[in-house]
């Protein structure tokens, strides 16, 4: 009876934790998917909208429009990259709702993950030193915390994850053999 009560109480923790997933999902990376890609079409049409999302007037920039126009579409693919991530680990849950933690695609997915976050955190590090070097004209550099590193710490978590979950499917097969 314990062990069927402890199995409800962490079935209810992924259920709880899916529903916020989705939710999140729902309610912020499919506008925000949206937004992303209007902004990116409308930053060829009329290159101002950009001074609003970087929040830096073009009109000190020497060749503003094109580095403007460039920053704008990396920072939107970095974004787009990162809800892609989110969107995978969103479907990995659906493998812990139906038991199959182990599943290849969950190993596979989570190495991917690691490995996208990883490059993405690198990115937004060199872009956002290459924003305030160009844009501000400051050169900058972080050493303490920053989102970025907290990116690339998730990324390396995931792909340790991966190759934990390859150890735990292989020692899983070989106990099945034994029994």
């Amino acid at each position: 009876m314990l062990s069927l009560n402890n199995n409800y109480i962490k079935m209810k923790k992924l259920n709880i934790l899916k529903s916020l997933v989705d939710f999140i999902w729902i309610f912020t990376c499919i506008p925000l998917i949206l937004l992303l890609l209007f902004v990116s079409v409308f930053v060829f049409i009329d290159s101002s909208i950009t001074e609003a999302v970087l929040n830096v007037d073009t009109s000190e920039v020497a060749n503003s429009s094109a580095s403007v126009i460039i920053t704008t579409l990396v920072l939107a693919t970095v974004l787009l990259i990162g809800i892609y991530c989110f969107y995978l680990f969103r479907k990995t849950l659906r493998y812990f709702q139906q038991r199959k933690p182990f599943h290849d695609y969950v190993i596979a997915t989570y190495h991917k993950m690691g490995n996208l976050l990883v490059a993405t955190g690198i990115v937004a590090t060199v872009l956002f030193f290459v924003i305030k070097l160009i844009f501000e004209s400051r050169f900058e550099i972080h050493l303490g915390l920053t989102p970025y590193v907290f990116i690339v710490c998730l990324g390396l978590f995931f792909m340790v994850l991966s190759e934990i979950f390859k150890i735990a499917k292989t020692a899983k097969q070989e106990n099945d053999l034994t029994i």
